[in-house]
């Protein structure tokens, strides 16, 4: 019997992005702080969090299939993650304009006393956006809940002009990792689709 998948998120991107996938995930938000990088660089960072969301929503769900996921952008070393005010994703935004950067999506998955864990990582190539357009991006409220204060499948999606790797770990969950991922636990992605 394959067990119920919990999503240990709040992100309408992730649930929206599973559900699209056949997969109709229960939501438990966690709750983890997730100001606290302990020193960390993205990659470990990103990885940690996935964990400690994962395992705070296991210790309520035992016996539940458990994904823990948090995103970061890494640019230059530095990981941006949600801003907190519209001025500081402005100011994102001035330092993301014309340059490159990688979006890290940390996966941890959780089934008993089993793990799989993974990072999926996308290079974003951002545009040039004016004063006037990141100014009236930045007071729509939206950047405020994505990490490194842009997607590819909302506002800012017009001044991204590109990705190299895979889309749908912009979004918050990379659906090619999390099929590796659960077949590491011996459970086929296919098996938490939900009816036709």
């Amino acid at each position: 019997m394959t067990p119920a998948l919990v999503l240990a998120s709040g992100s309408s991107g992730r649930l929206r992005l599973l559900r699209g996938a056949g997969l109709d995930p229960e939501v438990v938000v966690s709750g983890v702080d997730e100001t606290n990088h302990d020193g960390l660089g993205t990659a470990d960072l990103v990885l940690a969090l996935a964990r400690r969301k994962a395992e705070a929503i296991a210790a309520l769900r035992p016996g539940a299939l458990i994904l823990g996921c948090d995103s970061m952008l890494d640019l230059d070393g530095e990981a941006l993650g949600k801003p907190a005010t519209p001025q500081d994703a402005a100011d994102a935004w001035y330092r993301l304009a014309g340059r490159e950067g990688t979006l890290l999506t940390g996966h941890w998955l959780i089934e008993g006393h089993r793990h799989a864990s993974g990072v999926g990582a996308t290079t974003i190539r951002f545009g040039t956006p004016t004063d006037a357009e990141i100014a009236a991006y930045a007071a729509t409220c939206e950047p405020l809940t994505l990490a490194g204060s842009f997607s590819i499948d909302g506002r800012s999606a017009p001044f991204v002009d590109g990705i190299d790797g895979d889309a749908s770990n912009v979004i918050g969950v990379s659906l090619p990792l999390l099929r590796r991922l659960l077949a590491e636990l011996g459970i086929a992605i296919t098996d938490l689709w939900r009816p036709a």
